[in-house]
């Protein structure tokens, strides 16, 4: 380490006896905290570590010297706790900063801009911070759960030749690749249904980066970089990957409830276990749901955002949507054999506003079909040449899979207003400069 830093003298390694929201009265203690703010009138600071927030009243004459500290100083404080007081015996500061944060992340700021702009300082509010925890076990339980049914996690790609076509809307963002063009990738789909052929399970927590149209940034359920659970199943129905997701939303929700309730009620007292299985209509019947709702939508688009909400309403729970009409999605569903002109796939409509939170279907898998459909899109064969090369010697296997979107499922169970809350550094539509 660098010579002058504290850590490399031995007497400041401190041994921390507790932390904040465990003290007891009455208690010794030695804590490592964070002053977060200071009211000398009122003897009071909010300190913060890793279990979150407290207010103490502080006492003594070396307390008095803390109120002389900026914000956000790192201290290493031991004292006598009893009753929300804490008479400083003595105090080291670790870390003093040159400057005060321009923001205090007490509480959240609504202008979404600002927000994205000092995410690093506002991730610190609790409520915030809580959502990442949610989403940490979220994805604990997730993964648990795909492990348990013999799935195998992959690392998925950052760039690529070519990534998904069917973006309904947004723009893909490209990178120079030792003077080649490359695409960041915005899912994983052809990887998937490579690798599926090789392990038959498996599952990606992908990074997918999207320049979603500006106006999005006010639905409150779209983000520029997120993150997806990806899953494929070679040899697998729409009805198995539709069943598989429906018992991990399920186990997910129940492991949340049984061993973090303290965390998911603080967020959203209103959150209830997942209880499938859910309606299942086709996008045909939604769309004559949606109209007699008074949401007038013309066949072959996506259902908007309005009458996705009012259809979960109508059920009362989450929806799935099945068979959209194939020149409305991308060319790697395999079409209805019944009638070609809808798709083997479906989409999951959450309750209250929430919107779609997961997508996948059947995969077409055939050489000839998917340079018919690649052709019918308008897209030129030579940029897919690996997947259709792969595909013409047998190397792309019958699957079905799915993509559930993280950052949403999050929003979902937290309750947040805005799919920021539920990312550490958000990337919103149409706004840049931020971390």
């Amino acid at each position: 380490m660098a010579e002058g830093c504290l850590l490399t003298y031995s007497k400041y390694l401190y041994s921390r006896t507790h932390y904040l929201l465990d003290l007891k009265e009455k208690t010794e203690t030695s804590i490592v905290v964070w002053l977060v703010e200071k009211d000398e009138k009122s003897k009071s600071i909010v300190f913060r570590d890793p279990s979150g927030f407290r207010e103490l009243k502080i006492y003594g004459d070396k307390g008095e010297e803390l109120f002389k500290l900026p914000r956000e100083t790192l201290l290493y404080i031991r004292g006598l706790y009893d009753g929300d007081i804490l008479r400083v015996e003595n105090y080291e500061v670790i870390l003093k900063p040159i400057e005060e944060p321009p923001v205090s992340y007490v509480e959240l700021d609504e202008d979404l801009v600002k927000l994205a702009k000092y995410s690093p300082w506002y991730l610190r509010n609790a409520y915030w911070s809580n959502i990442i925890k949610l989403q940490h076990y979220m994805l604990w339980y997730a993964r648990e759960f795909l492990y348990s049914k013999g799935f195998i996690e992959l690392l998925p790609p950052m760039i690529s030749v070519v990534s998904d076509p069917g973006l309904r809307g947004a723009k893909k963002l490209k990178t120079i690749f030792y003077g080649k063009e490359y695409e960041l990738t915005s899912s994983t789909i052809m990887y998937k249904q490579a690798t599926a052929a090789v392990y038959e399970k498996i599952f990606f927590v992908a990074r997918n980066v999207r320049e979603e149209p500006k106006e999005h940034i006010s639905t409150g359920r779209h983000l520029a970089e997120f993150t997806q659970l990806d899953i494929e199943w070679a040899l697998a129905s729409i009805d198995d990957v539709i069943r598989l997701a429906e018992e991990l939303l399920k186990y997910v929700s129940r492991k949340l409830l049984g061993k973090h309730q303290d965390i998911v009620f603080s967020l959203n007292k209103n959150f209830t276990e997942f209880k499938p299985p859910f309606p299942r209509i086709s996008y045909d019947d939604a769309l004559e749901i949606t109209r007699k709702l008074g949401y007038d939508g013309k066949w072959g688009q996506e259902l908007s955002q309005q009458a996705e909400t009012a259809l979960a309403e109508y059920y009362g729970s989450p929806v799935w949507v099945l068979k959209f009409p194939a020149i409305s999605r991308g060319f790697y569903y395999l079409p209805d054999p019944h009638d070609p002109r809808y798709n083997l796939d479906f989409n999951l409509i959450l309750p209250k506003g929430y919107g779609e939170v997961i997508d996948g279907g059947a995969r077409e898998y055939r050489y000839d079909k998917l340079v018919e459909r690649i052709k019918l899109s308008g897209e030129p064969l030579e940029k897919y040449s690996w997947f259709l090369d792969l595909a013409k010697s047998g190397g792309i296997p019958p699957s079905s899979g799915w993509g559930l979107g993280v950052e949403r499922l999050t929003r979902y169970i937290a309750g947040a207003k805005h799919i920021a809350l539920a990312a550490i550094f958000p990337k919103l539509p149409g706004i840049t400069g931020t971390p």
